[in-house]
C-alpha cells in the first residue's frame, strides 16, 4: 500500500514534499509505515501558522538543531484555512514527539500532525485558537487515517500525551478527548464524574468550559496529580478509584 497517495486521496491535503523549504545535507531515518500505531495532535506555538515558515524555521538553525533538521518536523500540518500539507513521507522518521518516558521510539511509531497557531494550553496563554477549518480538517484527517491503518479511537492523542503540557492546546484536546471517551470520557461523563465528587456545581450540559477545568484542576490537585486541567490517563484512573 502507498500510504503517501492515500493520505493525499482526501481534499484538504496537498503535496508539500517537493514545495516546503528542506535542508539539502540532511535526511530523516526510516519506519516501516505498517507499523505505526496512532496519531498526536500538535501546535506549532505562533501566530502565523504557516507550512512553509515553520519548515524553514526547522530545516535552519533551531532549539532541537544547530544545523537544522532535514526539513518540516512533521508528516502533516494544517495551515487555519484548513488545507493540510503532506510534508513528508510517511516512511520518514520526523521528531515531532519528542521523548515523554513512553517504552519504544515514539517517533517510529506515531504520525504527528501539527495545528499552524498560538493556542492557548496547559500553562500557556497563548493569542489565538484553531479554527473551525483546522478542526474540520483534524476530524477528517483521523477518520481517514484511522480507517487506512485499522486504529481504534483510543489510538489518538495529543502531544500533552507525551510530557508536552501546553500542545496542542485545550481546543484540540477537546476534540481528541471527544473522540476517544471510551477511555477518558465524554463531556457529559466528566462533568457528571465531578460534580458527583463534588468539584463542579454547573449544569450537565457537555459544554466543557472554565468551570469544568477548575474544577478538574482542584480534583487533580487533591488526588496528588499535576494540577495542569488536562484528563489524561492518570486523571482518568483516578476518577474512576474516587468514584468507586
Amino acid at each position: 500500500m502507498n500510504y503517501n497517495d492515500e493520505i493525499l486521496s482526501l481534499d484538504s491535503v496537498v503535496d508539500g514534499r517537493e514545495t516546503l523549504p528542506r535542508n539539502p545535507k540532511k535526511e530523516w531515518g526510516k519506519r516501516d509505515p505498517a507499523n505505526l500505531k496512532g496519531m498526536v495532535f500538535h501546535q506549532s506555538l505562533e501566530e502565523r501558522g504557516s507550512a512553509s515558515g515553520n519548515a524553514k524555521y526547522h530545516s535552519g538553525p533551531n532549539h532541537i538543531s544547530e544545523d537544522g533538521l532535514p526539513g518540516l518536523s512533521y508528516t502533516l500540518f494544517v495551515e487555519k484555512d484548513g488545507k493540510c500539507f503532506l510534508a513528508n513521507d510517511v516512511e520518514s522518521k520526523t521528531y515531532s514527539q519528542g521523548y515523554g518516558g513512553r517504552p519504544g521510539d515514539e517517533n517510529e511509531e506515531f504520525i504527528g500532525v501539527c495545528f499552524g497557531g498560538n493556542f492557548y494550553g496547559t500553562g500557556y496563554q497563548g493569542t489565538q485558537e484553531p479554527t473551525p477549518a483546522q478542526l474540520q480538517t483534524a476530524r477528517a484527517l483521523w477518520d481517514h487515517c484511522k480507517k487506512l491503518w485499522g486504529w481504534s479511537d483510543e489510538d489518538l492523542y495529543g502531544h500533552c500525551d507525551f510530557g508536552k503540557p501546553a500542545c496542542p492546546g485545550f481546543e484540540l484536546m477537546e476534540l481528541v478527548d471527544s473522540i476517544r471517551p471510551a477511555r477518558f470520557f465524554s463531556a457529559v461523563e466528566k462533568q457528571k464524574a465531578l460534580l458527583e465528587l463534588g468539584y463542579y456545581k454547573g449544569d450537565i450540559d457537555g459544554q466543557w468550559g472554565l468551570e469544568c477545568k477548575a474544577a478538574l484542576v482542584e480534583f487533580q490537585r487533591v488526588a496528588g496529580l499535576i494540577p495542569d486541567g488536562v484528563w489524561g490517563t492518570k486523571t482518568s484512573a483516578a476518577i474512576r478509584v474516587a468514584m468507586e
